[in-house]
């Protein structure tokens, strides 16, 4: 039987020099103190109840209380039972709060809205509009009995169309308002001749003289494919793969004496080193530091503070009244930048 030794476990059996020889006395041995260690480890896992660890727990009492189904929190009550769909209130009410009489500011309050409207049936506010009033409405009689003046006379005059104009049915009877393409043509264009440059537009355009059609999907076998003979290489190709039945090498076999006492040679061992670092490695810094009070005793100068004061613009309520905001100066458009600022405004030029 293959006993699994634990990651850290190796160290603390064979740290005093005793190896396993490979007797039944020595792997019994070696098991018991893995079992006990085992146990100590067990032992050492604490008991968790709601986030606590108080009460030290083995791995099987641990996985015994996880089993355990989750308690329902239906039957616990945080307050008072609520029926919904009542006028039942989620408090009693104290006796001053029945016996109460409201102020006239609360009786102010409570009056309800006014209604301005006349129509006592609003049907046709919806029958003809989507909730506004509707357009469609009766006019009233001193509105059918009363004249128009003169610009009212003015302004339902309809508009006349011009002397010139001629209505052209065609240009709606085949088209969206444009100018149909289907017309007749004119007597002299029925009887008129081609001439040798609208012949050659007539043409139609000629295949390329190296076009090759494309093939058949079934094509036709030649009776020399039909009659032909495999060489005695593609015979030797179109054999299928030899592979042995058997038999092979178990998984598992015993380990020789000799591979047992080998020794590593120092080209191995200087090849097993691990890599050291470089000269003036620095590991990473911890992501939090304590502050030294040096830093935490500071003051700041006057230079810095005014450094860190936040610029003040002019908000966009009083920035969108000025007409000249987003013009440029005079000075800037004549301005020239220095030598620096040409040197960084280069591109960098990558091969």
């Amino acid at each position: 039987m293959t006993t699994l030794v634990p990651e850290g476990l190796g160290q603390e059996l064979y740290s005093s020099g005793d190896r396993p020889r490979g007797s039944s006395g020595s792997i019994t041995c070696i098991n018991h103190v893995l079992q006990d260690m085992i146990d100590d480890r067990e032992r050492s896992h604490n008991r968790v109840y709601a986030g606590r660890t108080n009460v030290s727990m083995g791995f099987k009492e641990r996985i015994e209380s996880l089993a355990k189904p989750k308690l329902s929190r239906s039957n616990l009550s945080y307050g008072p039972s609520l029926a919904w769909g009542n006028q039942q209130t989620m408090w009693e009410l104290s006796k001053g709060a029945l016996t109460a009489e409201p102020s006239d500011r609360l009786l102010t309050l409570s009056q309800p809205k006014k209604k301005f409207s006349t129509q006592e049936d609003l049907k046709p506010q919806w029958e003809y509009s989507c909730g506004r009033q509707s357009p469609i409405i009766k006019p009233s009689p001193a509105a059918r009995v009363t004249e128009a003046n003169d610009r009212l006379a003015t302004l339902a005059t309809p508009k006349y169309l011009p002397s010139v104009y001629s209505e052209n049915r065609a240009m709606y009877e085949f088209s969206c308002g444009r100018s149909s393409p289907i017309q007749e043509p004119s007597p002299a264009a029925k009887v008129a001749g081609t001439g040798a440059h609208t012949e050659s537009l007539a043409q139609p355009k000629k295949v390329h003289q190296n076009y090759a059609p494309s093939n058949e999907v079934q094509t036709v076998i030649s009776e020399a494919a039909k009659n032909g003979r495999p060489s005695e290489r593609i015979e030797s190709l179109a054999e299928a793969k030899k592979r042995p039945t058997g038999p092979f090498r178990e998984p598992e076999w015993p380990v020789s004496n000799k591979a047992r006492k080998a020794q590593v040679s120092e080209r191995v061992r200087e090849l097993a080193r691990s890599k050291g670092l470089v000269e003036g490695f620095q590991g990473n810094r911890d992501v939090a530091w304590n502050t030294t009070k040096a830093a935490k005793q500071a003051v700041a100068t006057r230079r810095i503070e005014e450094l860190s004061a936040p610029i003040q613009r002019a908000s966009m309520d009083h920035v969108q009244f000025n007409p000249d905001v987003f013009k440029v100066s005079e000075a800037a458009k004549k301005g020239k930048p220095s030598a620096r600022t040409e040197e960084l405004a280069i591109p960098n030029i990558r091969k």
